[in-house]
This record gives C-alpha cells, sequence and structure tokens, in this order.
C-alpha cells in the first residue's frame, strides 16, 4: 500500500509541474502572438491610408484632366471631398497636394498631381518598435492627359 500512494504522490507531483510548464510557455507564446498582431494591425491602418492617397489622387488628377482651368486650390479641394477619411481629417490638414502645371492647360497636355499625407498620427505603437519603423509620410503621384476644352 505505501508504494501505491508513493506512486500517486510521484505522478502528482509531475503532473503539477507539466500545468506549470504549460503555463509558462502559454505565457511566452502570448506575448509574441500579441506583438505579431499589434504589428498587424499597425501596418494594416498605414496600408488602408496608403490605398485611399492612390485613389483620392488618381480621383484628383482625373478631375484636373477633365477641368483645364481648376487651379491647384480647386483640386485639392476636390480630392479632399472625395477622399476617404482617413486621409481627409481636419479638412485635408496632412495633405500636400501640387498640380503641375498650375495654370490652364490645353487638350493633350498632360497634367501631375502629387500628394503628400502626413501619417505619423496613424502610427499608434513606438516608432520605431522593437526595430521595425513605420512610415511617417506616404506619398503618391499620377498624371492624366488634358481632355477638356
Amino acid at each position: 500500500m505505501g508504494s501505491r500512494a508513493a506512486s500517486r504522490r510521484i505522478e502528482r507531483d509531475v503532473l503539477s509541474r507539466l500545468r506549470g510548464q504549460s503555463l509558462v510557455e502559454f505565457a511566452l507564446i502570448l506575448t509574441l502572438v500579441l506583438l505579431v498582431i499589434l504589428l498587424a494591425i499597425q501596418f494594416a491602418l498605414i496600408g488602408e491610408a496608403a490605398l485611399a492617397l492612390g485613389q483620392m489622387n488618381y480621383q484628383g488628377a482625373r478631375y484636373a484632366a477633365v477641368n483645364p482651368n481648376a487651379d491647384q486650390t480647386a483640386v485639392t479641394s476636390y480630392m479632399v471631398s472625395v477622399g476617404s477619411p482617413t486621409v481627409t481629417t481636419n479638412n485635408g490638414a496632412n495633405l500636400t497636394v501640387t498640380l503641375t502645371p498650375n495654370t490652364a492647360r490645353t487638350f493633350g497636355q498632360p497634367v501631375t498631381v502629387s500628394v503628400v499625407f502626413n501619417a505619423a498620427s496613424l502610427v499608434v505603437l513606438p516608432n520605431p518598435f522593437f526595430g521595425i519603423s513605420f512610415p511617417t509620410q506616404l506619398q503618391s503621384t499620377e498624371t492624366a492627359m488634358t481632355e477638356g476644352e
């Protein structure tokens, strides 16, 4: 009988140690998984802004091509009106739009719209984060041929 009780005690001790080891392993894995999830969310925020910026810039170049008398202010206002709220917050305060040429254009003349977005407000993690740096400026350039007038 004594040996049976001793073997149960040993079995209980081994199981207790295994549960403790599992808890430590889980804590380590959970920390890594949370870091990966945080990084994925951060890159998703920046990626969504980059896509929104490209789409807004395309719309701006199209507007400038169809409206040859539109100046930089008119194109910027249009872009802010059609852009995603991600990049047009504060009425486009984080945007810098450049229209080339900024004068009236003739049919077939290329018009280039460049936009720079200050993405620092989208970076929610410390930058750099464990050696990974996040972009704080996104830019896009689009060229179209003038169609109107």
